[in-house]
């Protein structure tokens, strides 16, 4: 800052200051980031294979509401699923302590967490926890009344766990029962 400063001149005879020259001012040591790289990278890093297509996707909606005990489980039975966790809004209305909230709740597990209000009513979840599956190139074709085709996704509400939750879609739901059976194997450590 102080060379900033010197850079101005202030004339001897009126004691007013002048704008600086542009051209003397320091200029930074680094540039910023480059952004145009930055997203290049990211959208050679998104998997080609499932863009466009109909890939099957788990998530969980939950909320901070929970019990913390429910939250810990689902949490450990994510990372082995490799589910979503939807969050509905920020806690607390402030997005420093969400993210703070969910630091604490995931820890060092790699699990991916979403603050995704349109999801609730698109999967129709008015109740947490409520586990989806969803094929997404389906589901996010959206009607007018803000939700997916019904047999783009499938519902289980309540606070079960995710191998029930599975064993049942797989048991009632024939059109889904291999989907079911491949994330019910990531949770059991089984190859699917």
């Amino acid at each position: 800052m102080g060379s900033a400063l010197n850079a101005i001149e202030v004339p001897k005879a009126t004691g007013r200051l002048t704008v600086p020259d542009p051209t003397r001012l320091p200029q930074p040591a680094t540039t910023g980031p480059d952004i145009v790289r930055m997203a290049e990278a990211y959208r050679q890093a998104r998997p080609s294979s499932a863009a466009g297509k109909d890939v099957p996707e788990l998530m969980v909606f939950v909320s901070f509401s929970l019990p913390k005990a429910t939250l810990q489980q689902i949490v450990g039975q994510a990372e082995k699923s490799g589910a979503v966790l939807v969050l509905r809004g920020l806690h607390g209305n402030s997005l420093t302590r969400m993210g703070e909230e969910i630091a604490r709740l995931v820890g060092d597990r790699k699990v991916t967490a979403i603050i995704h209000p349109p999801a609730f009513k698109q999967f129709k979840v008015h109740q947490v926890p409520a586990l989806v599956l969803a094929r997404s190139g389906q589901a996010a074709k959206i009607g007018e009344d803000g939700c997916a085709p019904g047999s783009s996704f499938i519902r289980v509400d309540g606070d079960v766990t995710q191998d029930y939750a599975l064993d049942l879609i797989e048991r009632q739901a024939p059109a889904w029962a291999d989907v079911a059976r491949r994330y019910a194997a990531r949770l059991s450590g089984a190859r699917p």
